[in-house]
Formats: C-alpha cells, structure tokens, sequence
C-alpha cells in the first residue's frame, strides 16, 4: 500500500513539472507569435456592439439612413437601440415614423418599382422591390438573358454570371410551376444572387465562387436549358440557405446583407446571423462594420485573455510551481507512505 502510494506521489510531482513547462512554452509561444483564438458569434458581435453601437452612433447612422430613405435600415438601428438600452433621440424616431406612414410609403415605392421591374436596374429600396418582383417571375430572367446574350453575340462586355444565374433561373421557375411549388426557394435564392450582382452588393470573392460552380457544371456544346438545369442543380444548395435568410429579414434585407458573404460557404452563418437578430441584422452588419461576415468572429489575443483571467493564471502557474519545485514535501509525504 505505502510503496503504491509513493509511485503516485512520484507520479505527481512529475506531472507537475512537465505542466509547467509545458504551460510556459505555450504562453511564450503564443505571446511571441500574437496567437488568438476566435469565439462564438454571440459573443463576438455583443463585444463589437458594445465598443461601436454608443447612442451618438445609432443616432447618426439613423439619421443618415432617412436622409438617403434607406427606412429599412432606420428602423433597424432604432430597434437596437431599444434593445442595448440606447434610443434614438425624439426627433429621429418621429422622422422615422413619418417615414413609415403608409402614404409615405406608398409614393416612395411608385417611384422606383414600376422601373425596377421594367429594366432591372435599381438605384433604391422601391426599384430593387421591383427588380426582385421580375425575377421571380420569368420575365426577368428572360430579359437578362436577351440583354446579356446579344452582348456576348456582339463581342461586347457582357455579365456570364447574370447570364448563367438567369439561366438557372428559368429552370427554377418550370422546376417550381412542375412541383406546385417545390422549386420555390431556389427560384428566390437565384433572383436575391442576381439583384446582389446587378447592384454591386455581391462581393468580388462570392462572384468568383459562384461563378466557378457556375463553370463546373455548364453544359459544354449544349442548349441554355441543359445548361440553366445544370445551374440549378449546383446552385440549389445555396439558394435555399438564401430563402431561410429571406423569410426572416426580407427580400431586399437579404440582398443587401449580400455584400458580407466572401463565399457560398459562408451563406449558412448568414442564415445563423439574421435568425438571431432578425430585421436588426443590417443594422448591427452596418454599425460594427466589418468587412465579411465571418470577421465578426472576433479574436481574443493570448495577452488580453491572461490579463481578463488574472487571478487564475496566477493561481494556475502557483499550483504547477508548488508541485514542481516543492520536492522536500514530496519526500516527505513519500517517506510517510513508505512508512504505512
């Protein structure tokens, strides 16, 4: 019984040292290289909003997105600022209600939707409405596919990716009038890629990924409904992810949440970020101001986490030291358990 006691005591005191050393060699390491490590997204965007959404922030960003009558976004930043305990000052929140008003609201889509729909060029929220509501009928897709079609025939500057998205999008819409329906949420998903592209709001490095899915599955030689079918197919994946964004936010929030997604990839984490915060989404993208999506997984440098959790690390590295260095206690507690 004594000596098994002993190997452990043994054990131990070993155990100890290799931690400490271990533990050193990581810390300096991670110090020498600014290693961090990335925490969940709740976490991440709750610290960036804690450091950018003060109220003179929410009320000059509200204040600007009724001046460019972008009321969607207004009301995003007017509802976060309820939410994090910062309302919007008295005049703002009276200019975003009669933004608001019906009659308001009425004109300003009368503007720009009748447009939108005809052309598919979009200069405001109205006219992408309209853009969006030509998409998701064939008529659209049609038009795309005429306009940059006889470019291309001319030799001209043409959009392939327009031309493959308006492909696919035929195909949705026989897919969807074929199966009641079933079609439906790849027919919504390809028309919001569209409107993102045709307006800008479609990243560089999103654009270069679908277009290379795109590419893949293009039918070589054959006719724009094999390939438009095949457009489909390897696009539905993406489109339906875009469809869950849309029935929370929207369809013109999704479209301008669009120009936070690098890549396809990344579509299933803005699905996870509109879900959580719902029509406040374009709001907190805007106010915190990254670049992508995923860089709103902040990153906590090794230096900034040891200083939050001092008094642990000092607690963790005092124990590995008592263990390691303390070798005359170690003998002691050995020679009693040798002696029981």
């Amino acid at each position: 019984m004594g000596a098994r006691a002993a190997r452990a005591i043994d054990w131990t005191a070993r155990g100890c040292r290799v931690a400490l050393a271990a533990s050193v060699a990581v810390v300096g390491v991670g110090l020498a290289a600014d290693f961090g490590y990335t925490v969940p997204l709740e976490v991440a965007i709750q610290r960036g909003l804690a450091e950018a959404g003060s109220a003179e922030a929410l009320e000059a960003r509200a204040r600007t997105a009724l001046d460019g009558e972008d009321v969607a976004l207004a009301r995003g930043l007017a509802d976060l600022g309820e939410e994090l305990g910062r309302p919007l000052s008295t005049e703002t929140l009276a200019r975003l209600a009669a933004a608001e008003a019906p009659s308001a609201v009425a004109m300003r889509n009368l503007r720009g939707a009748a447009r939108g729909f005809a052309t598919g060029e979009v200069d405001g929220q109205a006219s992408l409405a309209g853009a969006l509501a030509s998409d998701l009928t064939v008529i659209g897709d049609v038009r795309d596919i005429a306009r940059e079609g006889a470019k291309m025939a001319r030799g001209e500057e043409h959009s392939a990716l327009i031309l493959g998205l308006a492909a696919a999008g035929v195909a949705a819409t026989a897919a969807t009038y074929a199966t009641v329906g079933g079609a439906a949420p790849a027919r919504f998903g390809l028309s919001v890629m569209k409107a993102a592209r045709r307006t800008g709001l479609m990243t560089a490095e999103f654009a270069a990924d679908l277009g290379r899915r795109i590419g893949r599955t293009a039918a070589r030689g054959g006719d724009e409904a094999a390939a438009g079918a095949k457009g489909l197919s390897a696009l539905s994946g993406a489109a339906t992810e875009l469809r869950a964004v849309g029935r929370t936010v929207g369809t013109t929030e999704t479209v301008r949440l669009m120009k936070y997604v690098r890549s396809v990839d990344e579509l299933p984490e803005l699905r996870s970020f509109a879900q959580r915060f719902g029509a406040r989404s374009r709001a907190v993208a805007e106010l915190i101001g990254r670049a992508s999506l995923r860089a709103f997984r902040a990153t906590i440098r090794l230096a900034e986490f040891l200083v939050g959790h001092l008094i642990a690390v000092v607690a963790w590295f005092g124990s590995l030291v008592a263990g390691a260095v303390s070798n005359l206690a170690f003998r002691g507690l050995r020679f009693v358990a040798l002696r029981a």
